[in-house]
């Protein structure tokens, strides 16, 4: 990653990589712990749902983790063209290029994990979408960016409740199952349905996402009272959204409208809010606006991790600075373990998808709460591994030098012109 003011950057680089580390191991969590379990003396074997709860994974990571991942890839475009002092129009024009590149290597990639055998929702290809949708926005300053995206934020959940509908009854199937894999392109109404509107992860909605990370990048992340701000205003943020949607749904006629909506009974309502599944059909009802559940994609869900990424990114980058602070240069391989695994984050979400593809069959009697932790301990080795070579992960490596290649060529035939 490269930036105008090395030193500065590469102090700020080890609380974002310590923010990316954290998304992934949430999102490995979600993937491989069960989102709900038996609760004190019940069992999955009894009819009743309030005899189930949601896992820490649920409540820690259920949405939140994506949602981090996604906002953190606007942080890096930002470091990428300038940080607080955004590229000028012809070096900017050579990222861009670069930027695009990066896109269709990520989104192929995402289109082969796609054909695992996995059960997980790979996010990979909209990731590359929301990469260039993000293009035109990489030249703007942090106050024009914060405009878009708190725009984005607030307008797109209004926009998809009406075309989610829509688009479900034009385009039949109206997703991909899941994720999307190379064999969708040769139904591109389906594929494009699910990537801006039916899918898991809408980019319609998630652009927000990129254009927060984008205006928080476009921030002075080494000055301490910025990063305390994010901290503290991202935690009142997230506290007030899901304050208001715990007070809008408990009243008697939205918990009545949702629970016909989505055809459950209290307890797999409450349930539901918890974990974000069984809540197919809430769209139907105008009190979808109330939630905050994970990837329901409302208004209040978007606040409230939009919220949380920002305070565990100030919260990545405070204890970055603590350690820098206090240990001098030997504080920052103590974050190794985490910005290890955040600096080859692609590599290392490619990598957990393949083995738990591979490794399906062996760990099928393992506990879930164990396997995650030998995923966490390949991740975190991985990454200090990396990181005490001095090298990029092997993907990072490949989307690196492909977009070095198209930016660097540009650069040249600007030069002599």
């Amino acid at each position: 990653m490269t930036a105008t003011r090395g030193p500065a950057v590469q102090r700020r680089l080890a609380g974002v990589d310590a923010a990316r580390g954290l998304a992934l191991l949430g999102m490995m969590a979600t993937h491989i712990v069960p989102l709900s379990q038996p609760a004190a003396g019940g069992a999955l074997a009894d009819a009743s749902l309030a005899s189930v709860e949601p896992t820490w994974a649920a409540l820690l990571f259920a949405g939140k983790a994506s949602a981090l991942f996604a906002i953190l890839a606007g942080v890096g475009l930002a470091l990428l063209t300038g940080g607080p002092h955004p590229h000028a129009a012809a070096r900017l024009s050579a990222t861009r290029r670069g930027v695009a590149v990066r896109a269709l290597v990520i989104a192929g990639i995402g289109f082969a994990s796609g054909m695992l055998d996995t059960h997980v929702a790979v996010i990979l290809t909209h990731y590359g979408l929301l990469f260039v949708l993000a293009i035109p926005f990489l030249g703007l300053p942090a106050r024009r960016l914060a405009w878009w995206a708190g725009g984005w934020l607030l307008v797109s959940p209004a926009l998809w409740w009406a075309a989610h509908p829509v688009v479900a009854a034009l385009v039949r199937p109206a997703d991909v199952g899941g994720s999307p894999q190379f064999a969708d392109l040769a139904r591109p109404a389906t594929l494009a349905a699910d990537l801006l509107v039916t899918g898991y992860y809408p980019v319609l909605v998630w652009t927000g996402f990129i254009l927060l990370g984008l205006t928080l990048g476009r921030l002075d992340l080494a000055r301490p009272r910025v990063v305390l701000g994010l901290l503290l205003g991202g935690g009142a943020l997230a506290l007030a959204a899901r304050s208001a949607s715990d007070a809008l749904v408990a009243l008697p006629q939205a918990a009545a409208a949702l629970r016909g909506a989505t055809g459950t009974d209290g307890e797999g309502l409450r349930l539901a809010l918890s974990t974000g599944q069984g809540l197919g059909g809430s769209e139907g009802t105008a009190w979808w606006f109330a939630l905050s559940a994970p990837h329901s994609g409302a208004p209040l869900d978007l606040l409230h991790v939009s919220g949380t990424a920002a305070a565990v990114l100030g919260a990545c980058l405070l204890l970055a600075a603590a350690l820098r602070a206090v240990l001098g240069d030997a504080g920052e391989p103590v974050l190794w373990p985490l910005a290890g695994a955040g600096a080859a984050t692609l590599t290392l979400y490619t990598a957990h998808l393949v083995a738990l593809d591979l490794l399906s069959g062996p760990t099928a009697q393992l506990p879930r709460h164990e396997l995650y932790l030998w995923f966490c301990a390949g991740a975190v080795l991985a990454g200090i591994g990396l990181k005490w070579a001095g090298t990029r992960g092997p993907l990072e490596s490949l989307v690196h030098a492909a977009a070095a290649s198209v930016a660097s060529g540009a650069a040249a035939a600007r030069d002599r012109r």
